[in-house]
């Protein structure tokens, strides 16, 4: 059950506007909650607040001579598409405050780093910024290894109801992700990865928008990400009982994770590892199920119960797990990772600024 402090919480706003709602979530076991109760006090469960961002629209300004000309109703006027801001303008925006430029240059520092061509050349992409010791927001950039200090992944786990593996993010600050809504922001990258047995497997990478907003409560923002998985086939048949697999997510702030290394390093981000259930079920070959009904509604339950039970027998009335809560969290941190990694990552990457010779 979520609820909101206002009424019109499922609006869109202008992008000029922040607006924040905040939302409750409860959770009960067995028991529906209420709508009475947004507090969710109940002997087995949980109730958690979150603020949310809203969906925003364009706004097109035209000058006053403009309108009074004769226009066609009718005609498409594009919006313009919102700027990502250059590492010269997002130096200018940060002048002042307490965000760090091996954060908002990162993505620069990240981009130089993989192309040894430019990094020994640091004004092809650091062109208006002149008051600025390179070599020390290297290091610090070098010296920042999964850090949670703007962002951080706290729960992973699948949706059975969708087939999908989500995470939950959490935005800790007011500013640090490259501009505010009405310019391009920034991403939040969240790479899956799941071990079906023979080690971990690469599944794809998700992502969301994040902007700065000043008006950010104590509360923080809560996003998430769905990736969908392919579960059926690994399911195994009903009698082989029941069957969980490792999952592992990476977050990255503004840079993709690795597609090929589940334990490579991130700068602002984390990794978090748990379990998930795999259903059971009746193959029909590769990657393939019978169809069947997994769950449905409270209030048709019982009538769809008594329509298979007298159709098929009382086996075939039965429901399944399939519908059960898989979300875990918090996880697994492993700074182990983030200690051999970092090391790692730091040698050849500090190569590359000072010779020019790309990590390996």
């Amino acid at each position: 059950m979520a609820s909101s402090d206002d009424k019109s919480a499922a609006r869109e706003d202008s992008c000029l506007e922040e607006y924040l709602p905040l939302f409750s979530a409860v959770l009960k076991w067995k028991t529906q909650p209420t709508g009475d109760a947004p507090s969710g006090a109940s002997v087995w469960g949980d109730a958690r607040l979150a603020r949310i961002q809203t969906g925003s629209f364009k706004v097109i300004s035209l000058p006053t001579d403009k309108i009074k000309l004769s226009i066609n109703p009718g005609q498409t006027i594009p919006a313009e598409e919102p700027k990502m801001l250059t590492p010269a303008e997002l130096h200018r925006l940060y002048a002042g405050t307490s965000v760090p430029r091996h954060r908002f240059l990162a993505p620069s520092l990240s981009a130089a780093a993989s192309s040894p061509e430019i990094a020994p050349h640091p004004a092809r992409w650091l062109a208006g910024i002149s008051e600025i010791d390179l070599s020390e927001v290297v290091d610090a950039w070098l010296n920042t290894n999964c850090s949670t200090e703007y962002e951080q992944l706290s729960c992973i786990g699948l949706d059975p109801n969708t087939g999908q593996l989500t995470g939950v993010l959490t935005i800790k600050q007011g500013a640090g992700y490259s501009g505010g809504p009405s310019t391009a922001g920034s991403r939040e990258f969240v790479a899956f990865w799941v071990d079906w047995g023979s080690g971990f497997q690469y599944q794809g990478t998700a992502s969301v928008a994040v902007y700065d907003f000043g008006c950010l409560p104590s509360a923080s923002l809560e996003y998430s990400v769905s990736l969908s998985a392919d579960l059926l086939s690994h399911i195994r048949r009903c009698g082989g009982g029941a069957r969980t697999v490792k999952v592992r997510a990476v977050l990255s702030w503004n840079t993709p994770p690795s597609t090929t290394d589940p334990k490579a390093p991130v700068v602002w981000g984390n990794i978090l590892e748990t379990r998930i259930p795999i259903s059971t079920g009746h193959l029909a070959g590769t990657g393939n199920q019978v169809p069947g009904l997994a769950a449905s509604g409270r209030a048709i339950d019982t009538a769809i119960k008594t329509l298979l039970r007298l159709a098929f027998g009382s086996h075939a009335a039965r429901r399944t797990a399939a519908s059960d809560s898989a979300i875990a969290g918090p996880g697994v941190s492993d700074q182990s990772f983030t200690t051999n990694i970092a090391v790692r990552r730091t040698a050849a990457i500090r190569s590359t600024f000072i010779s020019g010779t790309a990590p390996t």
